[in-house]
């Protein structure tokens, strides 16, 4: 058995030697410890960027909260208040505005009876006015009268109260004319002076004194 098997090897293919395998590159191992460093590095600043950001919206949360919304709510109630006033504001100028028109309305109406008052006045100095400036006249035409029939005495008498009633009637006579005004009562005085010494003359005059007389009572009170 042993012959046959010594006979055999020959025929068998010789073996061939395996090659030596390739050896395996060795893994980087001081990398995975930089990458992991890196990785925590950047977790730590996100995190630390994350917290002062939320620290920082917390401020500004708390500074909004704390300041600028009360000084929003008073900006909202003073914007409130001052449209307020504005309307109080414009309800009192339009109070003025009509109390206005109500002052003016009045000072028209107390010009309109001023008005009336100085022409009723007018008319009422009028009035009286032309029955004094009649009684002169009558006083003249008594004189006169009584120098007609020579009673000097009774010319007096006529003529007493005469001077006075040109004082009354002096400014509506100087309103027609003012020599006018100041001669007559000048001619009464000479008349009444010369009664006594030249009643001739006294004549004359009371003539002149009817004209001038009947003159400003036609211009004055003729309308």
């Amino acid at each position: 058995m042993k012959a046959e098997g010594t006979n055999e090897t020959p025929d068998t293919a010789p073996v061939q030697p395996k090659p030596a395998p390739e050896p395996a590159p060795a893994p980087a191992q001081p990398e995975k410890p930089q990458m992991g460093r890196v990785r925590r590095l950047w977790r730590s600043l996100l995190i630390g960027l994350a917290v002062v950001a939320v620290a920082f919206l917390a401020g500004l949360l708390a500074c909004y909260l704390l300041r600028y919304k009360p000084l929003t709510v008073t900006l909202a109630q003073t914007q409130t208040e001052l449209a307020q006033l504005n309307e109080t504001i414009g309800d009192l100028q339009s109070e003025v505005e009509s109390l206005n028109a109500k002052l003016q309305e009045a000072n028209d109406k107390i010009a309109r009876l001023e008005g009336e008052k100085q022409a009723l006045q007018e008319e009422l100095d009028t009035a009286k006015a032309h029955p004094e400036l009649l009684r002169v006249l009558v006083d003249v035409s008594n004189a006169r009268l009584a120098l007609f029939l020579d009673d000097v005495e009774g010319a007096k008498t006529a003529l007493a109260g005469t001077a006075d009633r040109f004082s009354n009637l002096h400014d509506r006579i100087a309103a027609y004319d003012a020599n006018l005004a100041q001669s007559m009562p000048q001619r009464l005085n000479l008349i009444i002076n010369g009664l006594d010494t030249d009643p001739e003359t006294a004549r004359v005059d009371l003539e002149l004194l009817t004209k001038n007389l009947l003159d400003v009572e036609n211009a004055l009170f003729s309308k």
